[in-house]
């Protein structure tokens, strides 16, 4: 059956199983909740008696304009001054030309009683749904017209706040991702891979450590990550799995006071850390100060198995650029991006 959305005022397409919930108009994206299938009959009952009651009205109406303006033109016609006060007599003082009037013109045309108040007698479909609440801020897009009921997802024609959850794409993708060392990365699942060899000592490593908070704070509440360090072993997060970025905030906070500078540079038992993850990571970040062996290249590339799915690598050198040609090999082969932060 045919509704009008409250906001935009474009017709939307319900099914009988949608009376009663709330849908999103496709031509605005505003949430219009329903009338319930009694609503609608009474409604259709009212609206069907409607008709004779706007013809007889239109009609009188329009008799009566039509003979109001025919007077106004006899009088308009008749009428001739001949005033002898101030001239000479047998003068004639004309008043003008006549204004054009067009009968077409009048009140007696047939109105749009889509832009006509209806009284409480007469109340339609479109009065049904208008109380509910409007948001706070909207903005309106205009499109095609689209059946709702082509846009619901399976699992959500049965209506309510649940169902309205899924309209629209589910998952915490939409707008998910993070940035690091100010390189963005996009996808729900983040995973952080970071140098803390002993060359990493000092301020490096604190400035390091107050990015990794940074991302993990810029997440959004249905994103998860992880973290790993590495020297001359993986330092992993004390928490294992996906990990909330707004229930561990706290934590990572304390864990991170607990990671040193101590030991070289090999970052290939932190990758395999992270590619235990399950799902595993839609990112890595990667950073490093320092250089390391050739074979860690294609030791990441055999890691990252994902096929078409598999882990975007960003890569950053950190001040030191000496590993910069390997950082942008691990990138490329993952479809990822290189970048070399050469001061903080």
């Amino acid at each position: 059956m045919q509704l009008s959305c409250f906001y935009c005022g474009k017709h939307l397409t319900a099914t009988a199983q949608q009376l009663g919930g709330e849908v999103v108009c496709p031509h605005c994206g505003n949430v219009v909740r329903l009338p319930d299938a009694e609503q609608v009959s009474q409604a259709q009952e009212q609206t069907s008696e409607a008709p004779a009651h706007h013809w007889l009205t239109d009609s009188i109406s329009g008799f009566a304009s039509l003979l109001f303006h025919m007077a106004i033109i006899f009088v308009l016609a008749s009428v001739t001054c001949n005033y002898s006060s101030g001239q000479p007599e047998g003068e004639e003082v004309g008043i003008g030309e006549l204004p054009s009037i067009k009968l077409a013109d009048s009140g007696g045309d047939v109105l749009d009683t889509s832009e006509v108040e209806q009284s409480s007698e007469t109340a339609s479909l479109d009065e049904l749904v208008a109380d509910i609440e409007p948001p706070s801020s909207a903005t309106s897009q205009m499109g095609e017209e689209v059946s709702l009921s082509q846009l619901l997802p399976s699992g959500a024609a049965g209506g309510g706040a649940g169902a309205l959850s899924t309209i629209g794409g589910g998952g915490g993708a939409v707008g998910a991702g993070t940035t690091f060392m100010g390189v963005r990365a996009e996808g729900s699942r983040i995973c952080i891979i970071a140098d803390c060899s002993g060359s990493m000592e000092g301020a490096k490593l604190d400035y390091v450590k107050e990015e990794i908070l940074e991302a993990v704070r810029s997440m959004s509440r249905e994103s998860e990550f992880q973290i790993v360090f590495f020297n001359s072993q993986s330092v992993p997060y004390n928490m294992r799995g996906w990990r909330n970025p707004k229930r561990d905030l706290e934590n990572v906070k304390r864990w991170l006071d607990t990671v040193s500078a101590q030991g070289g540079t090999m970052p290939v038992s932190a990758f395999e850390e992270a590619f235990k993850l399950a799902p595993a990571p839609d990112a890595i970040f990667f950073m490093t100060d320092g250089l390391f062996d050739d074979d860690v290249v294609g030791r990441v590339k055999a890691l990252n198995v994902g096929g078409s799915n598999k882990s975007k690598i960003h890569a950053i050198s950190f001040l030191d650029k000496q590993a910069a040609p390997l950082m942008r090999q691990i990138a490329n082969d993952s479809g990822g991006s290189y970048r070399h932060v050469s001061a903080f």
